[in-house]
């Protein structure tokens, strides 16, 4: 029994750790947004707390333990203008465009802290004479909705309740009602920080899951339908996209384009089944051939594009496209019986800013004038990457 509670905790936490390392884009964006709607709704609820202390009769309000005070308080309209102030700020932030994780996660907690400092102010120093009645809300309410790790949103919650706790014993100890209050404050803020902490965990289980899904199905998506284990169009453009996000403008690659010559031929006089499987001995020979951080995919028929991070000196590419072409002809001659030839186009990229545009095009047309040069051979053209197209560098093989 303890050996199967282990290994369920362990997979909880290789859950978590690995949506904290592959989802960081999409924790950012979410908090981002949600801490957009809690400002302003803050802002919403505070005006209407305020608005609350003038319509409820003064009687009511003052004399808690025979504690009056004024209404409204500063912390109260104080309160009010931060909230504003914060909701114009994460908002114009977020119509940026832009979503930084350091600098959500900072707004973030922030955020919290603003919170909580008003929540103690008002339940313990503005109201001392009432119950805590917005501390232990907030804290659930914040479990159920930024999104941390299990172990820093445990250390948050662990943080303010003890400060709660504590303001609470140092200022409710006049007499004994105030004491009762403050034993009332403590035992309301372990409540929420009980509620918080089952909360927060069934909150993280279901971000992860739902974010696993959907990973899933977006992968699914985003391979070749016939040949499943390469991306397919939408896949790839997504992938190097996301590639020239990060490494730009220092991007070091090769960037190949592969074509079988008269691929036509073979599916018209052997069959669509024949021709499928050459394209299967293709997307395994390239996937072989290949790490998992480079990016391989089919954009069309039997033409099929390789993005190389590294890979960026001329002799080892040359080599590389060769192995290919080789590869491909063994395996598909093996596999059919039939003898192929590919035709290469490569971009070498060394340490520049690119453009997937200029990049492809580039490639798609080293890829042609091999082609052009002859289909009864293997053919590869070489080329370096730049935005002047008189001024590109060929090779062949």
């Amino acid at each position: 029994m303890m050996q199967k509670l282990k290994q369920y905790i362990s997979e909880l936490r290789e859950s978590e750790k690995k949506f904290l390392r592959d989802g960081k884009r999409t924790i950012a964006k979410y908090n981002l947004k949600t801490l957009c709607r809690m400002s302003v709704w803050g802002t919403v609820l505070a005006i209407a707390v305020l608005l609350f202390g003038y319509i409820v009769p003064k009687d009511f309000l003052n004399g808690f333990g025979g504690n009056p005070y004024e209404y409204p308080s500063p912390p109260n309209i104080a309160f009010i203008f931060v909230m504003l102030i914060f909701a114009v700020l994460t908002n114009l932030y977020r119509v940026k465009g832009k979503t930084s994780q350091k600098i959500v996660t900072i707004l973030s907690l922030f955020f919290e802290f603003i919170v909580f400092i008003f929540t103690i102010a008002v339940d313990i120093f503005v109201h001392p004479g009432m119950p805590a009645n917005f501390m232990p809300v907030a804290i659930v309410i914040f479990s159920a909705t930024l999104f941390y790790s299990t172990n820093m949103t445990n250390i948050i919650n662990l943080v303010y309740t003890g400060v709660f706790c504590f303001c609470a014993l140092m200022v409710n100890v006049d007499n004994e009602y105030f004491e009762m209050i403050a034993r009332l404050d403590i035992f309301f803020a372990l409540v929420g920080f009980s509620c918080a902490t089952a909360i927060g965990y069934h909150f993280r289980q279901t971000q992860i899951q739902s974010f696993t899904s959907n990973a899933r199905y977006k992968t699914l998506s985003m391979l070749d339908p016939l040949l499943g284990n390469i991306y397919n169009k939408r896949g790839y453009e997504d992938a190097i996209d996301n590639y020239l996000v990060a490494k730009n403008p220092n991007v070091s690659c090769a960037f190949i384009v592969l074509d079988l010559n008269d691929f036509k031929h073979i599916n018209d006089n052997y069959g669509h089944d024949m021709g499928d499987q050459i394209l299967k001995c293709m997307s395994d020979t390239l996937v072989s051939l290949f790490r998992d951080t480079d990016i391989i995919g089919r954009f069309g028929g039997d033409e099929f594009i390789v993005l190389a991070d590294g890979l960026c000196d001329e002799e080892s590419v040359r080599n590389k496209c060769k192995y290919i072409a080789d590869e491909i002809g063994y395996r598909a001659q093996k596999t059919g019986a039939i003898k192929v030839f590919s035709s290469l186009g490569a971009v070498i990229c060394d340490g520049q800013r690119i453009e997937f545009e200029r990049l492809f095009e580039l490639a798609d047309e080293a890829m042609y004038e091999a082609k052009e040069r002859g289909r009864k051979a293997d053919q590869f053209v070489l080329r370096r990457y730049t935005d002047e197209p008189e001024q590109a560098k060929k090779s062949e093989e």
